[in-house]
């Protein structure tokens, strides 16, 4: 049976005030991945479609071709479904999820602004589901977002993931647009892949380029966060917010046109990234984190800006208060201004928290 969550809890009151806080726009809106998360990992999540993860076995038994190479199609071959079915395989239906704290007109356009990007396996009486070679055979791959599949009352912040539907979106006075799971992806999760077989997605590798020792880590990090056999249906956290505060803090900034990064890196040389995928592209190693001054839960980059949101559970002993001050004194060093805002101001008033991170960025 689902967990369902009616809402985060803690919900500041003002905050429903916002333009589509407690509704979904009443116009078709795209999600704006790439903006929010940058290119690299846009690419990444795109690439998970049809049956994952390509292994060159499996590429061979296609007879497209384009410029000399096999062609693979969301929808597996006949081949590739004996292939599967000869080996035994399995298939763990696995959703990308997204959820937004806020929308946006870009040229005409409007786009959701997402916080949170998390996968989860499709489940059956409380645990991950698996369908055989034939049910994919059976099944149009290339059609499986039609409708535009859902979680009502996904909470990225608990184990809560509401329920799983498809077509209109109906929030009632319990839910938030921000407690939308929108499935931006789906695929099909082989039980039995070979590892040592395994292709790389095009469009990021030709991007990591020759960088062997950052095209090792991407390898490592595919493996233990997309081509992981779920044993159990807790969401798996890819990108953003941590904790409601950040959310709460993140629409409050939102309204007043304030659209900082989220979770970025901090190094002691002074380069920030704000995800694993732009430190490879960039040519720094997953070891490079033991250089990591922090994680800012927000960044400015023009005006070179740390935000952090500091709980009580966390923040609050002397030896805490004292890591703080140290990580403040190190971003300074290296010319970046930062600024606490506790958890209870926020809870009380994230508008009132947003104009003092505006007056502190106009500063």
């Amino acid at each position: 049976m689902a967990n369902i969550a009616s809402d985060i809890e803690n919900r500041p009151k003002e905050l429903w005030g916002l333009p589509n806080y407690g509704c979904l726009p009443d116009r078709g809106f795209q999600i704006d991945l790439a903006g929010s998360v940058g290119e690299f990992l846009a690419h990444d999540i795109f690439d998970l479609d049809g049956t994952q993860p390509i292994e060159s076995k499996v590429m061979g038994l296609s007879k497209e071709l384009h410029n000399g190479f096999p062609v693979i199609r969301v929808n597996p071959s006949e081949d590739a479904i004996e292939f599967y079915k000869a080996r035994g395989d399995q298939f763990q239906m696995v959703n990308v999820v997204v959820c937004c704290y806020g929308f946006e007109e870009i040229d005409g356009q409007l786009f959701g602004l997402p916080y949170h990007v998390s996968l989860r396996p499709a489940q059956k009486r409380g645990k991950p589901a698996s369908v055989s070679a034939d049910w994919i055979k059976n099944m149009d791959l290339e059609r499986v977002l039609d409708g535009s599949p859902h979680y009502m009352g996904f909470n990225p912040f608990t184990n809560a993931f509401g329920l799983y539907a498809i077509g209109p979106i109906h929030l009632n006075k319990d839910l938030c647009s921000d407690v939308v799971g929108f499935v931006y992806n789906m695929y099909f999760l082989a039980s039995n892949y070979e590892k040592n077989d395994v292709n790389d997605p095009g469009m990021c590798t030709s991007l990591l380029g020759d960088n062997k020792s950052a095209l090792g880590d991407y390898r490592k990090y595919r493996f233990s966060r997309y081509f992981k056999p779920f044993t159990d249906i807790k969401p798996v956290k890819i990108w953003g917010c941590d904790s409601p505060i950040e959310l709460f803090l993140l629409q409050a900034m939102n309204s007043l046109s304030l659209r900082p990064r989220i979770q970025m890196n901090i190094f002691s040389d002074g380069t920030t990234f704000p995800s694993l995928q732009s430190m490879w592209e960039n040519g720094k190693r997953t070891k490079a984190l033991s250089k990591r001054i922090s994680e800012a839960d927000f960044y400015f980059e023009e005006q070179k800006v740390a935000i952090f949101c500091d709980s009580v559970a966390y923040h609050s002993s002397d030896e805490a208060i004292a890591k703080d001050k140290a990580i403040d004194k190190k971003l300074e060093k290296i010319g970046l201004r930062s600024i606490r805002i506790s958890g209870p101001d926020i809870i009380a008033s994230p508008s009132k928290c947003a104009i003092r991170i505006r007056d502190f960025i106009a500063k």
